[in-house]
């Protein structure tokens, strides 16, 4: 196996899982495998090699080792798991599968010994969803930086995930592996739907009542990073027990916490638990878990107002897509997000600038401490309180600059303030990951009209989103287009009648403008010319007001000229239509010829 540079292994036609063309993980490598749930940890458990599976989340262990559903003997490695039990294992076990938390694989390396065994020498140590390692690099830095070091003593380690973080931003530590990467001949597309609002929590409110109340065969997940947003949403929607099922983390306080936020009435469940007509994920079951329901579809929500809720569209994202293996909804996601309110003062390519010159400021400070003498520099760290410089810490009496934390600047910084800041940059980067948007939902729209406080729609918004209707097909049968219709068309009457008399590319011709939309369907109306000029005059001139003569008269030949009228406008022919005045008043300290129109002489019917 080539362990030099970069290498693509190219799966036969009509493969589906790994194990159809290879008979073990390749070693020693970045492990891209491209595609989720193509049995890559299983062929890690069922092959012959000894194994340790280090995994990110206490789910994804029990997903593969208790909640089994054949007689392969896995032994799960998290909290509560004793280290006598590893021992107990590994003397009674060939081979030897174990699938281990990030933070329990020191343990279980120290158990094996006492078990005799030399891991380091004897497993393959495989460590899934590498990714992770990455995105939780600052709240789990000492469980990942043990784990980083305890993999590098192995002769033979794999960091795999189908869903790598670009290389630029890859872990210092890893970043001298080199990758290899499956090139699958068919890759499932994923057509992502938008949905675009100002409160995900109520679009998703609406989203399960509509399930429930209609009796719809589907079954909704909803995979989202906050199980304050799962109770608000349980609350709001009248959910019962038996409806709900909710997965998230049980480790230790959070359990607890959890617990409490959802009320006891809604118990944490686990990812085998049988399916409800509505289910919870938080990031426990992001990564790695397999779901099973053929009616399912897959909801994934981002909440501007919450940074946690945001996702990695490289990572996090595409890894949500992947969760339910059998769902004949598969290949559609319905993406429920608000942009962020972040100040749009800095830019990415500003903010990357400064992160560098910031970093590489910090590496000058380090080095200059760095190049004491040991005596000498043990007195000035014993003096400093606290290190003013980011990404700098002491440790072994010398500063060590962590140019990781640098990268998660830079990509928290992408994601919280750039990706979902507006919908174009949110568009473009689910596209550069190869997405397919099949729908630009405006449902912002919509709230806009049911807003009580009157929110002001402009008619482009409102033709736009009657046209995007009109035009496309409901996924699952949630939207009921033909009465988002009515209900627009009750509320402007103005917006059909352009679109069924218009049409989309005369309306655009026209940009929109109201004033110009209605004269052209007035030239429309099978109507005398008379009561044409009249209603386009009323789109035009205000009444009791002062219009100049000059103004008066070129308004006029332009409706002459839209009507096909062959004559000459002058200001006077108003008095044909009707009563008026001819006044001279001062008009930005210029005496002006006007016209004021009293009333009516002839009304158009």
């Amino acid at each position: 196996m080539n362990t030099n540079q970069n290498w693509i292994i190219v799966a036969p036609a009509g493969a589906t899982y790994l194990s159809d063309f290879l008979t073990e993980i390749p070693a020693n490598c970045l492990f891209n495998k491209k595609q989720t749930g193509c049995g890559a940890t299983e062929l890690a458990i069922r092959n012959s090699i000894p194994t340790i599976i280090a995994m990110p989340y206490v789910a994804l262990v029990k997903n593969k080792t208790i909640y089994r559903k054949d007689d392969i003997s896995v032994l799960g490695v998290y909290e509560g798991v004793q280290e006598q039990d590893i021992i107990d294992y590994a003397k009674s076990h060939s081979p030897l599968k174990i699938a281990v938390t990030y933070d329990s694989l020191p343990r279980t390396i120290r158990a094996l010994k006492t078990a005799g065994l030399n891991p380091y020498k004897e497993l393959f140590l495989l460590v899934d969803e590498w990714h992770v390692l990455f995105n939780s690099y600052s709240f789990r830095h000492t469980a990942i930086k043990n784990l980083l070091a305890e993999a590098a003593k192995f002769d033979r380690a794999t960091y795999m995930t189908a869903t790598p973080i670009e290389q630029e931003y890859v872990l210092e530590e890893l970043k001298h592996l080199p990758v290899c990467e499956i090139n699958w001949p068919h890759l499932i597309e994923v057509n992502i739907r938008s949905r675009q609002t100002s409160k995900p929590a109520h679009y998703i409110v609406k989203e399960c009542r509509k399930v429930l109340d209609s009796r719809l065969e589907h079954n909704l997940h909803i995979f989202v990073n906050s199980v304050e947003f799962i109770a608000k949403v349980i609350d709001l929607a009248k959910l019962t027990p038996e409806q709900v099922k909710v997965v998230c983390s049980v480790s230790g306080d959070n359990g607890e916490n959890n617990q409490r936020k959802l009320g006891k009435d809604y118990p944490i469940g686990q990812p085998s638990d049988p399916v409800r007509k509505i289910n919870f994920y938080t990031s426990t079951c992001f990564e790695g878990c397999d779901l099973y329901d053929e009616n399912g579809v897959t909801f994934i929500v981002s909440d501007g107002n919450k940074s946690h809720t945001l996702l990695d569209i490289s990572t996090l994202f595409t890894q949500i897509c992947g969760r339910l293996r059998d769902s004949k909804y598969k290949g559609e996601i319905i993406h429920v997000y608000s942009t962020t309110k972040y100040s749009r003062d800095v830019t990415l390519d500003e903010f990357v600038a400064a992160t560098k010159k910031t970093l590489q400021e910090a590496v000058q400070y380090a080095d200059e401490i760095n190049s004491l003498s040991d005596t000498a520099r043990e007195k000035t760290l014993s003096k400093i309180k606290y290190i003013n410089e980011q990404y700098v810490r002491i440790e072994d009496n010398r500063l060590v600059v962590d140019r990781n934390f640098a990268n998660m600047d830079i990509v928290n910084f992408k994601i919280c303030r750039h990706i979902y800041r507006t919908y174009v940059n949110l568009t473009n980067e689910l596209q550069r990951n190869g997405y397919t948007i099949t729908r630009h939902s405006f449902s912002e729209i919509m709230e806009k009209i049911e807003d009580k406080a009157n929110t002001r729609v402009t008619f482009k918004e409102l033709f736009d989103e009657y046209h995007r209707l009109k035009t496309t097909r409901p996924f699952f049968s949630l939207d009921n287009h033909e009465e988002l219709c009515t209900r627009i068309a009750l509320k402007y009457p103005l917006v059909k009648q352009a679109y069924d008399e218009l049409g989309t590319a005369k309306v655009q011709a026209l940009k929109y403008h109201v004033g110009n939309i209605r004269r052209e369907l007035t030239k429309q109306v099978r109507l005398p010319s008379e009561y044409k000029i009249v209603k386009m005059i009323d789109t035009v001139f205000p009444k009791q007001m002062f219009i100049s003569k000059s103004k008066a008269k070129s308004e006029l030949q332009r409706i002459y000229d839209d009507l096909g009228i062959q004559q000459t406008a002058k200001a006077a022919d108003l008095a044909k239509w009707y009563e008026i005045k001819e006044t001279a008043p001062k008009i930005n300290g210029k005496t002006t010829a006007c016209i004021t129109i009293i009333r009516d002489r002839m009304i158009a019917k």
